[in-house]
C-alpha cells in the first residue's frame, strides 16, 4: 500500500486514509444538504451525526470536493486511531497535504511525540500553528465512533479549546463524540445535522433509485421511502434486492437474507445482547404504547432501555407523554419475519399476550389485528361483533379483512352484522358483485327484530351499491329511507348524511351538498372516524372541481389520500377517485409526469372491479394519461391511448356529460395538434349526441376553424360561446377557448385584441392554478406572451410561472404533421408496392407519389422505405386504429 511519510517522527500513514471519498455510483447530489453546510462559519465546528448507512460520508465527502482547493483535510477513522501517536500522525499528513498551509508553517514539519494529547507543548504548537493561517482549514474526522480511547479526543479538546481561526472541525460519527458540542451550541458556533435531515425525501429516494438503475416503479417510490423511514441504504438495499428477485416482494416482507445481514451487522451489532433480544420482541407491534413493552419482555426496566435505544442506535423512535416506542420500520419488518421463522409458538404467543393488553386498553383494532396474528379464530369473532362498524368507520378495513379471512364461512354466515361489513368492504374496492353476494347471505340469515344498527347498516349499503352501478334513482330511494335519528343512535348519522349528499350530488345540487358534507366532517374528525373523512374530503374535492376551484380540489383530494386506509393489495375506490383528481389537477397545473404517476396508481387501486363506477375512472385516467404522455413528447402512444379510452367508454347520453366532455376536448386538441384531422372529426362526431348544446362542442369547432385557417369563423364561434349560449361543463375550457381567440386575433392582425384576451385568459387562470393550456399552447401565443412581459399588470407573475414550467420541461418540439394524402401514401409503403402501383391505386401520378414519400422521409426524418416504415410502426402510424385518420 502506498504510504505518506514526509516526517521520520510521524508514524506511517496509508494514503486512502487521508483522501477525500470518491462518489458513489448511484450518488445522488444533496443541494439541501449542503447549503446547510455551507452556512458554517469557516471556524465553526460541524457535527454530522447519524446511525449506519445514512450517507454522512457521502455527503461530507460530497461538500469537501466542492469546496476550493486545498481547503480540506481528511481523515476516516479506524479502530488503530486509538493508537494516540498514530491519530496526531494521520492528523497532520492529512493536514500537511492542504495548499492553504504555507510551506513555512509547523503543520507541515511538526514531529509528533510519545503521548502526544498528554504534551501541552505538542497540543500548543498545533492550536498556534492553525490560528496562525490566513484561510482556515476544515478538518473532517469521518467514522469518529471508532475512536473509543479517551486520549485523542483529549487532545483534540485542547486544540479547539482556544479557538484557533483557522481551523474548521467536522466529525461524522453514529453517535455524539466527546467535545464541547454543548458549549458550540450555545454560542452558535456548531452546525449540526442528524438523521432527521439526512433522511431521504421522495424526490431524492425517486433520484437514488433512477442513478443505482432500479426497476422499481415510480409510483412505488413514496411507499418505499416511507417503508424505509427515508434510510438511505434501506433504500439502496430495497434497489440491490429489486435487481436480485426482479420486484420488491422479497425485501418488503423481510425474506431478502442480504438485508437482514445488513441490518444485524451494520444495526443491531452495536447493541447489548438483551437490548437487542428486547427490540425482536417489541417487533411483533407497530407501536408500542408505554406499558406493553414491560408485559410483551417480563422487564419491569423495558421503558428505560427503550429511551436509551432511541438516541445512540436509533433503532427504536420514542415520542409522546407517557411515550409510546416504535422500532424503525424496515428493522421492524425483517425482525418480525425472522422471529415468526425461528419461533413460531413464541411469536403466536406474543400476539396473543398483545391482543390482550390492546383490548384491556380500548384499543380495538391492534387487539383485533394481535388477535387474527394469534391465530385465534374464536376471539376474532368477539372483536368483530363488537368493534366491527367502529373499524369500518374508522377506516380500519385492512385490519378488518385480515380477520375476515381468518375467520371460517360458517362463522361468517351465521352473522349478518359481519355479512354488511364484509359487503361494504367489498364496495369501497368497487366489487359489486361480490358485496351482492354478500348482502344476500345477509338477507338468508336476516334476524326477525334486527337492532336498529343492523336496519340502517342494511339500509346504506343497499344505497351504496346503487351509487356505484350508478342507478341514482333507486340510491335516492334507499337513502330517503333512512332515518336519521334512529341512524345517529346507531352511530351511523355521519355515514347516512354522507349517502344524502352523494344523492344530491348526482342531482347537481352543489350546495346543500357542500354544506351537508361540512357537517359531517366536522363531527367525523373530532370522534376519529378516517373513512368518513376521507369520504367526505373526496366528495368536497369532487364539488370543488365542478366549480373550477382546481387548487382546493388538488389540496382537499390530497388530504383524503392522506386518510384512506393503507392496504395490501391497495384497493380502494376512494383512492382512485381521489387520484383522479390529483391526476386531473396536476394535468391542469402544466406537471405531465405528476399525471401519469397518479393516472398509474388509478389502475392498482382499482384492478379489475366490476363496479359501472370504477370502469368510468379507469378510462378517465387513460384519457389524462394519453393527454400528458402526448405533452411529454409521446403524441402517438398518447393520441392512441386517449382514443382507445373515448372507444371504450361507448355513447350514448347516459356516459357523464363531464367525463365525455373532457375526453372529447383533450383528444381532439391534441389530434388537431398531430395533424390526426380524422380522428379529430371522430372525437367531434362522438360527442356530439353526449353534450348537446354544451359549450365544449363550440369549443370544439373554433379549434377546427383555426385549424382549417378560417380565423374570422373561429372568432363568431366563439362570441357565441362567451355569450353565454351554451353552458361549459369543464370550468376551464373558458381559459382554452379564450387562447384560441388570442390566436385567431394574431392571425388576423389584430393585436389589441389579442392582448385584450391573453389578459382575460391569465385573470381567470391565475386564482384556479390552471396552466396546461398556457404552457402547451403553440410557438406563436408563447411567443405573444413573451413580447407581453413587462406590460401584464397583476398577470406577470403567473406569466413568468408558465414559462418556467415550460424551460423545465423541456418537450420536445411537435413534429411536422403529415397530410391527409401523406399518411395514404405511408399505409402503403409496407405493401412492397412499386411507386407506380401506389400512384395508380391513388390515382394520381408518379411524380406525385415520390414527392409525397420525399415529404414523408423529411418528416419523420428517415432516408429510406425501410426506415420510414420501421419508424411509422413504431408510432403507431400504421395501427389499424389510426387508419382512418383520413377521410
Amino acid at each position: 500500500m502506498r504510504q505518506c511519510h514526509e516526517v521520520p517522527s510521524r508514524r506511517r500513514v496509508p494514503r486512502t486514509k487521508i483522501t477525500v471519498p470518491g462518489a458513489p455510483a448511484d450518488f445522488v447530489p444533496r443541494p439541501r444538504l449542503r447549503a446547510v453546510l455551507d452556512g458554517a462559519g469557516e471556524a465553526a465546528m460541524v457535527f454530522v451525526g447519524a446511525p449506519a448507512g445514512f450517507g454522512k460520508t457521502v455527503l461530507l465527502a460530497e461538500w469537501a470536493r466542492r469546496r476550493d482547493g486545498g481547503a480540506v483535510a481528511w481523515l476516516s477513522a479506524d479502530a488503530d486511531d486509538n493508537d494516540d501517536r498514530l491519530f496526531w500522525s494521520a492528523v497532520l499528513e492529512a493536514v500537511g497535504r492542504c495548499g492553504r498551509i504555507p510551506p513555512g508553517n509547523p503543520l507541515r514539519g511538526l514531529a509528533v511525540p510519545d503521548g502526544p494529547s498528554t504534551d501541552l507543548a505538542f497540543l500548543a504548537q498545533v492550536a498556534d500553528a492553525f490560528d496562525a493561517l490566513r484561510e482556515p482549514v476544515v478538518l473532517v474526522l469521518d467514522s469518529a465512533q471508532e475512536i473509543t480511547s479517551p486520549d485523542p479526543w483529549r487532545g483534540l479538546r485542547a486544540v479547539i479549546r482556544h479557538r484557533p481561526a483557522g481551523l474548521c472541525l467536522a466529525v461524522a460519527s453514529r453517535r455524539e463524540p466527546p467535545l464541547p458540542l454543548g458549549r458550540a451550541r450555545l454560542a452558535g458556533r456548531l452546525v449540526e445535522i442528524g438523521a432527521a435531515r439526512l433522511r431521504f425525501t421522495p424526490e431524492e429516494a425517486d433520484a437514488v433509485l433512477a442513478a443505482a438503475g432500479s426497476a422499481i416503479p415510480r409510483d412505488q417510490v413514496a411507499r418505499l421511502a416511507c417503508q424505509t423511514g427515508g434510510w438511505p441504504a434501506g433504500l439502496r438495499l430495497a434497489a440491490a434486492s429489486a435487481a436480485r428477485y426482479g420486484s420488491l416482494r422479497e425485501f418488503s416482507t423481510g425474506r431478502d437474507g442480504s438485508v437482514l445481514g445488513y441490518l444485524t451487522d451494520e444495526v443491531l451489532a452495536a447493541l447489548a445482547p438483551a437490548q437487542r433480544e428486547l427490540v425482536r420482541t417489541i417487533s411483533i407491534c407497530d407501536e408500542v404504547p408505554a406499558g406493553l413493552a414491560t408485559v410483551l419482555s417480563g422487564r419491569t426496566d423495558a421503558e428505560a432501555v427503550l429511551r436509551e435505544l432511541g438516541d445512540p442506535a436509533q433503532v427504536v423512535e420514542s415520542a409522546g407523554a407517557p411515550p409510546h416506542h416504535r422500532v424503525l420500520p424496515l428493522l421492524r419488518t425483517y425482525l418480525r419475519a425472522d422471529l415468526q421463522r425461528r419461533e413460531p409458538d413464541r411469536t403466536h404467543a406474543l400476539h396473543a399476550k398483545a391482543a390482550r393488553w390492546f383490548a384491556e386498553h380500548d384499543r380495538p383494532a391492534p387487539a383485533l389485528l394481535h388477535s387474527v396474528r394469534s391465530g385465534h379464530p374464536a376471539r376474532v369473532g368477539e372483536l368483530l361483533r363488537e368493534h366491527a362498524v367502529t373499524l369500518f368507520l374508522a377506516g380500519e378495513h385492512h385490519v378488518l379483512r385480515s380477520a375476515l379471512a381468518l375467520l371460517d364461512d360458517r362463522r361468517i354466515t351465521a352473522d349478518p352484522a359481519t355479512l354488511l361489513i364484509s359487503a361494504a368492504l367489498c364496495l369501497e374496492a368497487a366489487e359489486t358483485s361480490a358485496a351482492g353476494l354478500q348482502l344476500a347471505r345477509a338477507e338468508a340469515s336476516w334476524p326477525d327484530r334486527p337492532t336498529p344498527e343492523l336496519a340502517v347498516l342494511r339500509q346504506l349499503t343497499y344505497s351504496w351499491q346503487a351509487q356505484l352501478d350508478h342507478t341514482p334513482a333507486k340510491a335516492a330511494r334507499v337513502a330517503e329511507q333512512v332515518d336519521e335519528e334512529l341512524a345517529a343512535d346507531a352511530g351511523l348519522g355521519g355515514l347516512a348524511s354522507l349517502h344524502r349528499a352523494g344523492v344530491l350530488i348526482a342531482r347537481d345540487e352543489r350546495e346543500p351538498a357542500r354544506e351537508a358534507l361540512l357537517r359531517v366532517l366536522g363531527t367525523a374528525e373530532r370522534v376519529h372516524q378516517d373513512f368518513i373523512v376521507a369520504h367526505c374530503l373526496t366528495m368536497l374535492a369532487e364539488l370543488a372541481c365542478r366549480d373550477g376551484d382546481y387548487r382546493a380540489m388538488e389540496t382537499l383530494a390530497r388530504r383524503a389520500g392522506a386518510r384512506l386506509p393503507h392496504q395490501d393489495p391497495p384497493r380502494s375506490l376512494q383512492g382512485a377517485q381521489a387520484g383522479a383528481l390529483l391526476a386531473y389537477g396536476a394535468l391542469l397545473g402544466g406537471e405531465p409526469a405528476d399525471c401519469v404517476m397518479h393516472a398509474k396508481r388509478i389502475g392498482l387501486l382499482l384492478g379489475d372491479a366490476p363496479a359501472r363506477a370504477a370502469g368510468e375512472l379507469r378510462l378517465l385516467a387513460e384519457t389524462l394519461r394519453g393527454a400528458a404522455e402526448f405533452e411529454l413528447g409521446g403524441w402517438h402512444a398518447g393520441l392512441r391511448r386517449m382514443r382507445r379510452a373515448r372507444t371504450r367508454l361507448g355513447t350514448g347520453r347516459a356516459r357523464p356529460p363531464r367525463h365525455a366532455a373532457l375526453c372529447a376536448v383533450l383528444e381532439q386538441r391534441a389530434a388537431l395538434r398531430l395533424g390526426a384531422a380524422g380522428q379529430a372529426r371522430e372525437t367531434v362526431r362522438w360527442a356530439l349526441p353526449i353534450l348537446v348544446g354544451s359549450g365544449e362542442l363550440l369549443l370544439m369547432r373554433a379549434r377546427t376553424q383555426l385549424r382549417l385557417g378560417r380565423h374570422r369563423a373561429a372568432g363568431s364561434v366563439l362570441r357565441s360561446l362567451v355569450d353565454g349560449e351554451a353552458p361549459l361543463e369543464l370550468a376551464w375550457a373558458a381559459i382554452e377557448a379564450s387562447l384560441i381567440g388570442v390566436q385567431a386575433a394574431l392571425a388576423a392582425g389584430a393585436r389589441d385584441r389579442a392582448a385584450r384576451l391573453l389578459d382575460e385568459a391569465l385573470r381567470a387562470a391565475e386564482p384556479t392554478g390552471v396552466r396546461f393550456p398556457f404552457v402547451f399552447a403553440p410557438p406563436e401565443l408563447i411567443g405573444f406572451l413573451t413580447s407581453r412581459l413587462g406590460g401584464l399588470g397583476a398577470g406577470e407573475r403567473f406569466a413568468g410561472e408558465i414559462l418556467a414550467v415550460r424551460r423545465r420541461l423541456r418537450t420536445p418540439p411537435m413534429p411536422a404533421p403529415l397530410t391527409e394524402r401523406e399518411r395514404g401514401v405511408l399505409r402503403l409503403l409496407p405493401t412492397q408496392r412499386s411507386i407506380d402501383e401506389i400512384a395508380e391505386d391513388l390515382t394520381v401520378s408518379p411524380n406525385t407519389v415520390k414527392t409525397h414519400v420525399r415529404g414523408i422521409y423529411a418528416k419523420l426524418g428517415v432516408r429510406s422505405r425501410r426506415e420510414a416504415v420501421a419508424i411509422a410502426q413504431e408510432r403507431g402510424l400504421l395501427d389499424a386504429e389510426v387508419a382512418d385518420f383520413t377521410v
